[in-house]
């Protein structure tokens, strides 16, 4: 506001908020992500990667130092998810997710719940079926997108699958094939 004293960096620090300008990059990532509301299928297929472009905003903007020191390379939560998405095929277990950013079980879980809102074995789930759903939607067959992703068990994928986007597999690449085809050209 006009006339009021800016804050000491001491104060802001103190605060842990802090403002920035917007940049042209990042009205245009935030843009996108808002043309998707209302829109379910594209937010099922699109929203993650808008929302990753919205965060490379952020980083490269004005904001991006301080964003870093709070949630850098350094932070274990950061860690294990880079971790997690290079290995989405593997076998993932908590206690190994741990052992990678070193922290004990229990306060691993307590800190990615945090930081996720989702418990690590839902969070790979999730990151799991969103990376079939986009294969799949490509036109990859239905048994090899589960096991691509990790899945022994093509029932449990079909389960899986149906109770996070309400529709089976088979269903999902009907209704999606037309349309990632229609968003590559």
């Amino acid at each position: 506001m006009a006339g009021s004293p800016k804050p000491s960096s001491a104060e802001s620090a103190i605060s842990g908020i802090a403002s920035a300008q917007w940049s042209t990059e990042f009205d245009d990532a935030l843009y996108r992500l808002l043309l998707l509301t209302d829109r379910p299928t594209d937010i099922a297929m699109l929203a993650s990667n808008r929302l990753r472009e919205v965060y490379y905003a952020v980083l490269k903007g004005e904001a991006g130092g301080a964003v870093r020191r709070s949630f850098g390379v350094g932070n274990g939560i950061v860690r294990a998810i880079e971790y997690l998405a290079s290995h989405l095929n593997e076998s993932i277990t908590i206690e190994d997710m741990a052992n990678k950013v070193g922290m004990s079980r229990a306060v691993f879980h307590r800190k990615f719940k945090q930081a996720t809102t989702m418990s690590p074995i839902q969070f790979v789930k999730s990151m799991r079926l969103n990376n079939a759903a986009k294969r799949i939607a490509e036109g990859t067959n239905v048994s090899v997108a589960a096991m691509d992703v990790g899945y022994i068990s093509s029932s449990q994928f079909s389960r899986d699958f149906k109770r996070m986007y309400g529709l089976s597999p088979k269903q999902w690449q009907k209704e999606n094939t037309a349309k990632v085809a229609t968003i590559m050209q």
